[in-house]
């Protein structure tokens, strides 16, 4: 009966923990406990692995980049791609998930182990992954919907100000490089003229280490040059 009754301790606080942070009133409890699960309090146990929250941040991500897609697209109706890909890039990167993840105090309801606590550069890394997980994990209980009011209401609506992150400017291209830098990797940009009717377009393809990554074309070389490094800095999960 003790022990009865320690479970359904455990699973109200942790019931109550989750909808203070997210505003959801969780159903499948089980979801949120792997949500909030770190990697590093992996076990086994009669060979079979704890999960931890790597699978639900791969799902909650998708989410995540589907709904601000959305919001975006009829935000800015008049805007095209190229600003709404910046946009989007601005809002779910890891310096935002991060900052996301902090003003909810998610780090504090993880499961997660101790000597990480005092990890600074790591908790930033944890706690965006977790939102991710934390996302995915209330698409699976309460489906898009309920995911969709989170993101909008409670992440984008409260803590995020898109106006402001609109005058924020970002140069792809610096932090890709100074990422090839920092790791020791060649950078290359081969430039080439086409012609597109009467205008002329730029051909540039970005190149790390001999291997091609990216090819964009533009009126501007300097904007092509950054529509590849975007592109990079989205594959390399940099953060801003």
């Amino acid at each position: 009966m003790v022990q009865l009754f320690s479970r359904f301790s455990v699973s109200n606080h942790l019931s109550k923990q989750v909808y203070r942070v997210t505003g959801v009133k969780p159903g499948k409890l089980r979801i949120y406990q792997e949500a909030l699960r770190h990697s590093s309090m992996s076990d086994y146990h009669n060979n079979e692995q704890i999960v931890n929250n790597e699978r639900l941040e791969f799902l909650g991500d998708a989410v995540l980049d589907a709904v601000v897609a959305e919001l975006l697209f009829k935000q800015f109706p008049k805007k095209n791609e190229g600003f709404l890909t910046e946009m989007r890039t601005r809002i779910v990167n890891r310096e935002q998930l991060a900052y996301l993840a902090s003003k909810l105090g998610l780090v504090e309801i993880m499961d997660i182990k101790r000597d990480l606590h005092q990890n600074r550069i790591a908790l930033k890394t944890i706690g965006g992954n977790a939102l991710e997980a934390l996302i995915g994990a209330i698409y699976l209980d309460k489906g898009f919907k309920t995911a969709r009011d989170f993101i909008v209401n409670r992440l984008v609506g409260q803590y995020l100000d898109i106006e402001k992150l609109m005058t924020t400017a970002v140069s792809y291209k610096a932090l890709v490089m100074k990422w090839a830098q920092q790791q020791k990797k060649t950078l290359r940009f081969q430039h080439e003229l086409a012609q597109n009717g009467r205008l002329e377009l730029h051909v540039v393809t970005l190149h790390i280490e001999d291997e091609v990554w990216f090819t964009e074309e533009n009126h501007s070389r300097k904007k092509a040059e950054e529509l590849c490094c975007e592109k990079a800095y989205r594959k390399l999960n940099l953060t801003v």
